[in-house]
């Protein structure tokens, strides 16, 4: 009984667009790839979504490059492109003065109930994490996924 309770509260909790930044997602924008240039994307909010989470749902952001190439793969793998995502993304997520920790090396591998992709973690905040999950195609990033985690990220 307390897990169905527990899951229902979470449910709630990432579900609603208070907490889970869906009605701050851009729908069209562009985020810088590592030459500086810009990289064109729409994005759209699924709700009801169980992608990051096992027996929760919650609204997640389907944010997809216009350009597959643009977001390609350097001398330093995807490093600097997913910190610039990650900059982007965070801004919809809690206050400005969150500070999450968007680079690569910064990510944490989990959240709460999490079951796919990895978590970004605000250092003011440790209730606040966003799970972000980025999809490939022929060495660039064509697709990123994100939402709220359950809770603070962890090892």
């Amino acid at each position: 009984m307390h897990v169905l309770r527990f899951s229902t509260i979470l449910a709630l909790v990432l579900g609603s667009p208070a907490f889970a930044g869906s009605s701050l997602f851009q729908q069209k924008g562009f985020i810088q790839n590592e030459q500086g240039e810009q990289c064109w994307y729409h994005q759209e909010v699924v709700e009801g979504s169980h992608y990051f989470h096992d027996g929760v749902t919650a609204n997640i952001g389907v944010l997809s490059f216009d350009d597959q190439t643009f977001m390609k793969t350097s001398e330093l793998g995807q490093t600097v492109n997913k910190m610039m995502i990650n900059n982007v993304i965070s801004r919809w997520y809690s206050h400005s003065d969150a500070s999450f920790q968007t680079r690569e090396s910064e990510l944490f591998p989990t959240s709460l109930l999490q079951k796919r992709g990895q978590c970004i973690q605000s250092k003011k905040y440790p209730a606040i994490g966003i799970v972000v999950d980025y999809e490939g195609s022929r060495d660039s990033i064509v697709r990123v996924r994100h939402g709220m985690s359950a809770q603070g990220c962890t090892q």
